[in-house]
């Protein structure tokens, strides 16, 4: 039998389950207990950590455009909420007040083709040797996502990792410095965080949790044994390895555990035919592509599926996206950004980015059109638009573009345009971590960040 909460002192999960007599398990409805508002009045104004003062959930989305924009037509000239708009940020007009546009910002390393890897660790490129550390997201999904059916979400407009290719189709990485894998498909991810499982493929997963908890046990005993034989260099790269594979042990255990959770329940999206649902083939509509990755990322941040994700739809150089030709732009996007002062690529490069930035209104209009406690989602997440490719020219390393949008109700307070000249990326990063109410890892960015930036915070 399910017992009842005292809501003076807690609420019920979302995920609660009736438990009957004969071990049948069936989930609960959403109930007004489940909701963002079931504390007691003298706890309401001491939210939680990570939660906002209605006591929903803080969320952040780390988005990479890779290659930059045209910043004579991007970056105002004006600060302050009163900003003069540009051609570029136009279609964000209507979401004025929600979001700020943050110049100035700098990166010590990369900057244009080899951002990817750079833009949430701060500090690793694709230099051979180059020291590979954890990103952003991942020490942030280790915090805010140990509740979640998903720690953390990876997605870009190409699929895998991508590592040994001159640009990453990840931005993320595990505190072992192992890239982690984008998903592509929407339709694919649809299905994983919401189409129920079956009895047999559930099965299947168990056979196979099963399968790799025998393959590790053996690994790390083998592995045991050799440690003692080696010299003090290779201890350290196998202890950096092990560090790997415990990674995947405890990321397998956590997936086991939510094996036998239903999956929340959400109206079908109709994707259509799959041909243009994956960009790894030809035939991309690219808006409609977009759109419904848009759709399918705020379906798993309503539903708690995830509170963390990072998502790369341009990617550095080969962007991946088809840069509009099917608008009749006759150029790829790398090739515009080397426009030489050539007219008809400056038209172009304008134009491209004003059609990338309407997808990005429709996905804030698409947060801003969900309701959540005395808010919505837009109010309780923290979504940044960025690049590494700098606004001067897209292969600068500095004058970074960036968009900070949302989290009013998680303590951002919006500027319009804020100026911070010279400060690095990973002080925004760390503004997002002190805005989510976790502490700034040992470390952070490999050094490269300096602080919260102030003005932005409540």
């Amino acid at each position: 039998m399910f017992s009842r909460p005292r809501l003076s002192r807690e609420t019920l999960s979302r995920r609660s389950l009736l438990r009957g007599a004969a071990g049948v398990s069936v989930a609960l409805p959403l109930l007004d207990a489940m909701g963002v508002r079931a504390c007691s009045e003298e706890t309401a104004d001491r939210p939680e950590p990570g939660r906002t003062a209605d006591g929903a959930p803080k969320r952040a989305v780390f988005c990479m455009w890779g290659l930059g924009l045209n910043g004579r037509d991007f970056t105002p000239q004006t600060e302050g909420p009163d900003f003069e708009t540009t051609p570029i940020l136009a279609p964000l007009e209507r979401r004025r007040g929600d979001f700020t546009v943050v110049s100035g910002l700098k990166l010590t390393h990369s900057g244009g083709h080899g951002g990817d890897r750079t833009f949430l660790t701060g500090t690793a490129t694709h230099e051979a040797g180059s020291e590979l550390r954890i990103s952003c997201d991942q020490e942030l999904a280790a915090v805010v996502g140990r509740d979640t059916r998903y720690r953390s979400l990876v997605l870009g407009v190409k699929r895998g990792t991508g590592f040994g290719q001159p640009q990453d189709h990840t931005l993320s990485w595990t505190k072992s410095g192992t890239p982690l894998p984008a998903e592509n498909r929407p339709h694919v991810l649809f299905d994983q965080l919401f189409r129920p499982d079956s009895v047999e493929s559930v099965a299947a997963r168990e056979a196979a949790f099963a399968r790799r908890s025998s393959v590790l046990d053996s690994v790390l005993e083998d592995a045991r044994d050799l440690h003692h034989a080696l010299g003090a260099g290779d201890r350290a790269k196998l202890d950096e390895y092990l560090t790997g594979v415990r990674d995947l042990e405890v990321a397998m255990q956590e997936q086991k555990s939510w094996l036998h959770r239903p999956k929340p329940e959400v109206d079908p999206i109709d994707f259509g035919s799959d041909q243009g649902l994956d960009p790894s083939k030809s035939g991309l509509d690219y808006r409609r592509y977009q759109r419904l990755m848009f759709d399918v990322i705020t379906l798993a941040l309503q539903t708690d599926s995830t509170r963390v994700v990072s998502y790369m739809p341009r990617m550095d150089n080969s962007d991946g996206t088809g840069a509009w030709k099917s608008e009749g732009n006759p150029y790829g996007y790398h090739t515009m950004t080397h426009h030489g002062e050539d007219p008809d690529k400056l038209k172009w490069f304008t134009r491209s980015d004003v059609l990338y930035m309407q997808e990005w209104a429709y996905f804030l209009d698409k947060l801003k059109s969900v309701k959540e406690g005395e808010g919505t989602l837009l109010d309780h997440c923290l979504v940044t638009w960025g690049s590494t490719g700098g606004t001067i020219n897209a292969h600068n390393n500095h004058h970074l573009p960036a968009i900070l949008c949302g989290g009013a109700a998680a303590g951002i307070r919006h500027r319009g345009h804020l100026v911070q000249e010279d400060r690095r990326l990973g002080d925004l990063w760390e503004t997002v971590f002190k805005a989510m109410d976790v502490p700034t890892p040992a470390d952070f960015q490999g050094g490269e960040a300096d602080g919260p930036i102030a003005d932005l915070l409540a």
